[in-house]
């Protein structure tokens, strides 16, 4: 395969910029970039150096994969900052000095290769979800709510400029379907990874006598849920299967330990079909199985002896069956369901406020923390068709190999939750982050509608 991007050598072999940053130190150093700031509050700093990560693998590759990454990486070292203001998000545009530049040189650079591109499978369905979004509160949203900078930036992000935005990673991100499928992985494994670092920082940091409690952890949850059974899909090709199965077992307990029911009970529910399917797919099951009974019985003992008040939390969990954390969702969605009867065409918009329920900070908006509810009440029957469009599209590729399993079970934890949640109305990080996961599944199950010459990329697995 021919190409004149001296970084995108063929004869399956990729240049050494490509696979440094595909490996595990690459990673490692954007774990570090936000975890030794988070230590001493310093979350611009991390911010910062995730964004210099980032404008570098622009420059540096085609591949779109890393850079990718240090974006993920730039939204979690800010996640600390909840209910972020207007001021103090103007105060991190100075990255776009940096940003910028790499990113028009990355799009003259590599122009080449994106020659014939024609969009994949995902295109129409989120085509169809920009416009619901547009349309969302046709003939009953106010020009000022429908306006206002916040709305516009959610139903920009979760449409227009996301559909964007896939456009342009789907033309930069490599063929090889082992290549994307290992590194889509090893971004969600590197990202709970810095949950789980920055939950052992806030421990230490509160004293070291409880779980400490954050605002962030249904953030963590939904990162972990994606990533659990990929942690474990990466467990059966890997030497050490043993550090993946733990590493899987301990988000699952992390999760727990946050308080975080509703991320609890759906990784509880996914866990099982994703031990299933490590188990199903691993060729070494004698050995996996010592491990497996050898590496539960030390993580029991662990949980007994270590983790803290897990007993009386466990205790409490059960005693207070409640998904909703008691924190007045009922009344959302008594409320969405109201305007979905009352607006059942186009809903009543992105942009709807009631101040009577909920007073909004500067970059929310009225979250129902229902998926199915904010899709009906703020787009009506439109936005329910587009986004079941979306919905029937993304499982079409699924496919019966570990990954796409892996996949799908990371998706349907995710949209579980997202149906006492936020999650899908999230558009930096998590709306992004699902759309890149289809990419990735469309690239492992040779699922796209073109395969032109000189416009794939031969890569190496750098594991």
């Amino acid at each position: 395969m021919k190409t004149g991007d001296k970084l995108f050598c063929g004869d399956g072999r990729s240049g050494f910029i490509d696979r440094a940053l595909a490996s595990p130190l690459y990673f490692a150093l954007l774990i570090l970039s936000c975890a030794i700031p988070y230590i001493f509050g310093a979350y611009e700093v991390g911010f910062w150096l995730c964004a210099v990560f980032m404008s570098l693998a622009l420059v540096l590759t085609r591949n779109i994969l890393p850079s990718f990454a240090a974006f993920i990486f730039c939204t979690i070292s800010v996640i600390e900052q909840y209910g972020i203001t207007y001021e103090e998000i103007f105060g991190y545009a100075g990255v776009l000095a940096v940003v910028i530049p790499a990113l028009i040189y990355h799009i003259f650079r590599y122009r080449k290769g994106r020659r014939g591109y024609k969009p994949g499978r995902m295109f129409l369905p989120q085509a169809a979800v920009s416009a619901a979004l547009l349309l969302g509160g046709a003939g009953s949203i106010s020009a000022e709510e429908y306006f206002a900078l916040s709305p516009a930036y959610y139903v920009l992000f979760l449409g227009v400029a996301l559909l964007a935005i896939m456009v342009f990673c789907d033309c930069d991100l490599p063929f090889d379907r082992g290549y994307v499928s290992a590194y889509i992985a090893d971004v969600l494994i590197a990202a709970a990874a810095l949950f789980s670092l920055m939950w052992l920082i806030a421990f230490l940091k509160d004293g070291g006598s409880e779980f400490p409690y954050r605002q962030w952890k249904n953030n963590a949850g939904n990162f972990m849920l994606l990533a659990m059974p990929l942690t474990l899909w990466r467990g059966i090709s890997s030497r050490i299967k043993a550090a993946h199965l733990f590493f899987a077992l301990l988000q699952l307990a992390l999760v727990f330990l946050s308080g975080s029911r509703g991320s609890t009970l759906i990784m509880a529910l996914i866990f099982l079909p994703s031990l299933i399917t490590y188990f199903v797919f691993m060729k070494d099951r004698a050995r996996l199985l010592t491990e497996a009974a050898l590496l539960a019985a030390a993580f029991f003992v662990f949980a007994a002896l270590f983790l803290l008040d897990g007993a009386k939390k466990l205790v409490d969990f059960i005693e207070n069956m409640d998904i909703f954390d008691g924190n007045g969702r009922e009344e959302l969605y008594e409320v969405g369901i109201e305007n979905i009867f009352s607006h059942p065409l186009f809903g009543v918009g992105i942009g709807y406020r009631n101040d009577e329920v909920w007073q909004l900070n500067d970059m929310a908006v009225f979250w129902y923390h229902s998926t199915p509810i904010q899709i009906f009440a703020s787009m009506g029957a439109l936005g329910g068709a587009a986004y079941l469009w979306q919905l029937i599209a993304r499982l079409k590729l699924v496919r019966l190999n570990a990954f796409s399993l892996s996949v799908l079970w990371g998706f349907l934890g995710f949209e579980g939750y997202s149906c006492v949640n936020t999650g899908d109305f999230t558009p930096l990080p998590f709306a992004l982050l699902v759309v890149m996961l289809f990419l990735v599944l469309e690239r492992y199950n040779c699922d796209l509608p073109r395969l032109d010459e000189g416009e794939g990329v031969d890569f190496v697995r750098a594991y």
